[in-house]
Order: structure tokens, then sequence, then C-alpha cells
């Protein structure tokens, strides 16, 4: 049964009278009519004045476009009628067999596309390659899109890629089948560097600037990183951004900061760099001034690469075990969201307005409200 989110709103109702008032107010055109001298009838009493309403088709069409307004203003909601069918969802690139009757088959995928159709590669608007939701989030997304208790089978391989650091904890419990087979081999995407180079003059700073330019990426930065040469204590601005989240690279001069683990050596097994952790942030120091006599890799053509790799931020492990990986029981049933009608209103109201602008504009119509 149809419900009414704003119920309020069918006060909107009272402008049905607009209508009614608008045709009661409608006079008639005056048209002279040719009639014999009234000397010789009788007199007799003038008829008393009723309410009329002329043009029924149109007056109807009014009143259902103030109805419908009125309804559209309260969100009229369907509630969703849950689909029961048990699901049958497998990682893509194993032998998951024919589905048996009565259940759907699909794949654990983007968009969880039908087991009769392979799954389509994750691309951007514009063509360009994305980065393809993980497998748990994959896992997630399915029981929250399912009605609460629709039995629900999942099918992955030995060993499993695309996880993220929490276990799976979902809101119904699954049938966990293991079978033969692997997933097929995720591109890894390197993390693009941003640089925030300090003005100045300083000649360390060409050399920086040289390896910002050749790792600047195409669109926005997944990271960015500071970078503070200047000697001296560290700013408190700073050591502030640090402790929220952000990775400076400073200079060997810079004074007040502990001493680090070194994260960068040389061929010769001498630390390059440092890092310290400051709260949610990352301080990498050098150990040594930037210039090619003190550190012979700045003119190294691999330099770039070098820093990118000590700055980018570790990756987490996202394979484990499918038989360590079993799902539990502990979210939250998602509630199943009704269905909109205003978009059906919409199409609605339009149709009859239409028409009634027809009927109101017609050249066959006498008077026009």
């Amino acid at each position: 049964m149809p419900a009414l989110l704003v119920p309020a709103a069918l006060a909107a109702l009272l402008a049905l009278a607009i209508p009614l008032l608008v045709h009661l107010a409608r006079r008639s055109e005056a048209r002279p009519t040719d009639f014999a001298a009234l000397e010789w009838l009788r007199e007799k009493p003038r008829p008393k004045s009723r309410l009329r309403f002329d043009e029924w088709p149109l007056l109807a069409l009014r009143l259902l476009l103030v109805a419908g307004l009125a309804l559209w203003l309260a969100q009229p909601v369907l509630p969703y009628s849950a689909d029961s069918t048990p699901v049958v969802a497998a990682v893509p690139g194993i032998e998951a067999g024919p589905p048996a009757d009565g259940v759907r088959a699909v794949w654990l995928a983007a968009g969880f596309p039908h087991h009769d159709k392979p799954p389509e590669p994750c691309v951007g608007a514009a063509g360009t390659a994305v980065d393809c939701p993980g497998l748990s989030t994959l896992i997630r997304q399915l029981d929250t899109e399912l009605a609460p208790g629709v039995p629900l089978t999942l099918i992955v391989p030995e060993i499993l890629a695309g996880l993220d650091a929490e276990r799976l904890q979902l809101s119904r419990r699954v049938t966990w089948q293991v079978v033969d087979g692997a997933m097929p081999a995720a591109e890894m995407r390197p993390t693009t560097l941003g640089f925030e180079l300090p003005a100045g003059s300083d000649p360390a700073l060409r050399y920086l600037q040289a390896a910002a330019a050749a790792l600047k990426p195409a669109g926005a930065p997944d990271l960015t990183v500071v970078v503070h040469l200047a000697p001296g204590p560290l700013p408190d601005r700073l050591r502030a951004a640090i402790g929220d989240g952000a990775t400076l690279l400073a200079g060997p001069a810079v004074t007040g900061v502990g001493a680090g683990t070194v994260v960068w050596r040389d061929t010769d097994g001498q630390p390059l760099a440092t890092l310290q952790r400051i709260g949610r942030g990352r301080l990498y120091r050098f150990t040594r001034p930037l210039s090619p006599a003190a550190m012979p890799v700045l003119l190294d053509p691999d330099f770039p690469r070098q820093l990118a790799a000590m700055l980018a931020p570790p990756a987490l492990p996202t394979r484990a075990m499918a038989r360590d990986m079993m799902p539990g029981i502990g979210a939250a049933a998602w509630p199943v969201p009704a269905r909109d009608l205003r978009p059906w209103l919409d199409f609605a109201l339009t149709a009859l307005f239409l028409v009634e602008r027809f009927l109101a504009t017609r050249r066959r119509r006498a008077v026009s409200p």
C-alpha cells in the first residue's frame, strides 16, 4: 500500500477551491438578441439565479492538477517489495558451474552482472581505466542491497585479493564455498605525488623541482608532500599540520625533531633520509645536504623514482587465505528503501497540464476563464 512521507502537505487540497471559484466567476459574453416589444407581455417573476459550472472536462482537469500537486508535496512512496530469491555470487576467474533453479547467480564485480555475462572492466567517464572496488567492498555492498533474510552464497578461490584491513562483518549468515581457481591479477596503480615547494633561490631546490616535474601526476595527486628546507626549528604550523595527517620533507638543517628511522640508504648502505611519525602524519628528513658532493644520488636518473618510493605510504596487505576470511555476523541490516512515486506523478501531472492547456486554448471554446 502506498504511504505518504509528509501527510501534512495534503492541506494543500484546500486549493481545490481555486478552480471552482474561477469557473463560478466566469461571465458569458453579452450577445444582442432581437425580440418583439414587451408591451403586450404579462409581467412574470424573474427566475432565481443558481450556481452553474460550465465546461466540466476542463474543470475536472484543473481539479486533478491541484490534487496531484498536493499529493506530490506529500511525497508518496511505495514500500519496497523485497525479492526473496536466493543469491549465489562468485568471484570472477573461477568455475562456479550452472546455477540451480530458483537461484539468482551473479559475479562479484562492479554492478553484480548476471553469471551469463562476463564482468566488464572498470572504466572512467572518458574511457580511462579506474580503480575497481575491492572484494571486501563488493561483498559488503551486496549484503546491503539484499533484503533481510535473503540467503546468500559466496563462491571464492583459495587465495583472496582485494581485501581491506577490516574483517568482514555482514548482516546475515552466508554460505562460504572455497573452490579451485584464482582471482584475476589486479593491476597495481602507483601512488601519484604532488610537491608543495617553498619559494626561494636555494640551489638544493632545483633537484627537488626536477623530481617534482618528473613525478607530476596527470590529475589530482594521491599525496601532497610539503617541502621545508629552511634551517632552524620546525614551525609550529607545520608540526600541527603533520599531526593532522600531512607529509613533510625536511632538510638536514631542520632542528627540534627526533632522530627517526632510516628509510633510505645509498649504495654503500649509508643513510640518506629518516622517517618520524608525528600524530597521524609523517616527517621525512634528509640526513645530508642536498648537493651532488654530499648526495651523488641527486644526479642519478633514477632519483625521482627512489624519492617517490620512499615517500609513498606503505601498501596494506590485501591477500589472505579464503579459509581464514569467512564473514562473520555483526553488521546491522540495512533498511530496504521505499520506492519514490513522485517521478511517476511528474509524468502524470505533465500530461494533465498539456491536456488542460489544449482544452483551455482551443478555438471552439466560447469564453476562457
